[in-house]
């Protein structure tokens, strides 16, 4: 079957069952809106006009640029977008439904899928191979649908098929939800091509069924599984290194990313992202909101492959000088070159004037910034505008899942730190002697810096008492000579927050009080009481 072009088809997409729907509940899942099989749903053009539809919405990449603002990486200072609640503890029943919580809760995407895959079995006009392989991407986001809410909220109704009017669903296990998430993907993964996401124009592959399987196989504590699933997709050979790690994020290089596994697809104008608006400095014109941790810029190793507390040659006068260049590629540091100035959130002033930046105004609370997805030609106008495709799963996290199920099984060793020293040698670092638990932990910490998977780990290995409670901590204080980079470095840091961790909650999310008043079949989660 020729591949369509997604962008394309969500461009040409005007109304589709599901999208811009009005629900009194997030979990609404009758298609009341659905297109009448007297009027759609009957030729090829139909089917392709309804997957796009599908397509359109499956991840919000602002989850994943934004999402490490739930951790110990990163800091939002904006509440109406929902990751600082999650961060800091304060999230709550009330307030949950903004952020990643509305997104992940959200019942209007599973109707859609739920809703294409009951209407495209009986058409005609398709063959079956047709069919199937359209059924499968569908099948994967709804699987990812369902791989969020689990993540998230745990428990939560497992629905696939559109039900009646009145019906008000009840929560089903999150090891059901396990079970149902992984038999999917093995099952569509053999129909799916192996491509990747250049080939296939958008569309789910092979790949990113196998790969969104090995990343809850991890989760899991399915080593062997997790080392088998995210082997296959490395050794699908048509995903590769992009050569460049900091060039990797940038549109430009869009198309021609073959470290991609799965991504949102965006265009100009038609269906674009706000990212920039976000995620520039105050002097650009955006709302700054990164603020990055003391404790991710300190996890990057020196230039000796040692921790900072490890290596004796270490300056914390100069504390950004002979470390791993991912470290600059991928945070804005306090005199770092950005955007053809120096950057600084750490002066009140510059020249004489009030500095937007400065940490205390309108500046990054932390004053350290996230780089990744912002090339240096960004416009004003693309501020909330942008074309930038996010990758959701990439090469590199299957190189990272891989050493950390070997380490675990203590299997493959030798393979698994070849793959970390790979990534390594692409950013230009010292190879890796020997692979252990903390040096895993520590590649993946600062290889996915701010792609969103921090909180996955953090629960997964249990750190939430150790990194989420206490003080979280930005920059060391100091001032920036605006002319040379040069930092005159404080006594001190930036406090940005105080957090407190819930072990009770066991990371997962409250379920909304609105949905708890008109559902009484849904229950709230332990700790929200």
């Amino acid at each position: 079957m020729k591949r369509i072009n997604i962008k394309l088809l969500i461009i040409l997409l005007t109304i589709i069952s599901g999208l811009g729907a009005c629900t009194k509940s997030f979990l609404d899942v009758i298609p009341n809106d659905q297109l009448s099989g007297a009027t759609f749903w009957k030729t090829k053009a139909d089917a392709n006009m309804a997957l796009a539809g599908c397509y359109r919405g499956w991840e919000n990449g602002m989850n994943i640029v934004m999402g490490d603002a739930m951790t110990d990486n990163d800091y939002s200072h904006m509440t109406v977008t929902g990751y600082q609640q999650v961060g800091n503890g304060s999230v709550s029943p009330q307030n949950v439904l903004v952020g990643t919580g509305a997104r992940a809760f959200s019942y209007v995407q599973i109707r859609k899928y739920n809703n294409f895959l009951e209407n495209i079995e009986p058409m005609t006009e398709l063959t079956g191979a047709e069919k199937n392989l359209m059924m499968a991407e569908v099948r994967f986001l709804r699987a990812y649908d369902y791989f969020l809410k689990v993540m998230f909220f745990g428990d939560m109704p497992l629905i696939t098929t559109t039900i009646p009017p009145g019906e008000l669903p009840s929560r089903a296990s999150a090891s059901a939800l396990h079970s149902f998430i992984l038999t999917e993907l093995e099952e569509i993964s053999q129909v799916l091509p192996v491509q990747n996401v250049l080939e296939s124009k958008g569309h789910i592959t092979k790949g990113a069924a196998l790969a969104l399987k090995a990343r809850l196989e991890l989760y899991l504590g399915k080593f062997p599984e997790a080392m088998s699933s995210s082997k296959a997709v490395i050794d699908m050979g048509v995903y590769e290194l992009f050569p460049n790690y900091e060039e990797l994020f940038y549109r430009q290089n869009n198309a021609g990313n073959k470290e991609s596994i799965a991504e949102v697809q965006h265009i100009f104008n038609d269906y674009s992202t706000t990212i920039p608006w976000q995620r520039l400095p105050s002097w650009k014109g955006g709302y700054a909101e990164s603020g990055v941790s003391r404790t991710l810029v300190d996890a990057y190793e020196t230039s000796n492959g040692l921790t900072i507390d490890e290596d004796p040659a270490y300056n914390p006068n100069n504390p950004f000088s002979n470390r791993d260049p991912r470290l600059k590629m991928t945070v804005a540091l306090p005199g770092s070159n950005w955007f053809g100035r120096i950057y600084s959130a750490l002066n009140p002033q510059i020249n004489g004037a009030s500095n937007p930046d400065y940490y205390l105004n309108d500046g990054s609370k932390a004053a350290q910034m996230g780089r990744k997805y912002l090339d240096a030609e960004i416009q004003n106008a693309e501020r909330q505008n942008f074309d930038a495709n996010i990758m959701v799963i990439r090469l590199a996290e299957m190189y990272l899942t891989y050493a950390e199920a070997a380490v675990e099984t203590g299997q493959d060793l030798d393979r698994a730190l070849d793959y970390i020293n790979l990534l390594r040698a692409r950013a230009g670092h010292v190879p890796a002697t020997t692979l252990t638990k903390e040096l895993v932990r520590r590649e993946r910490r600062v290889e996915l810096a701010l792609e969103g998977l921090r909180y996955y780990d953090i629960k997964r290995w249990n750190l939430g008492p150790q990194v989420m409670n206490g003080p979280y901590y930005g920059s060391r204080l100091g001032s920036v000579n605006m002319t040379t980079g040069e930092v005159t470095w404080g006594t001190g840091y930036i406090l940005v927050e105080n957090r407190t961790f819930y072990p009770a909650r066991n990371y997962l999310l409250p379920i909304p009080q609105s949905e708890l008043d008109v559902n009484p079949n849904m229950t709230q989660n332990p700790g929200y009481n």
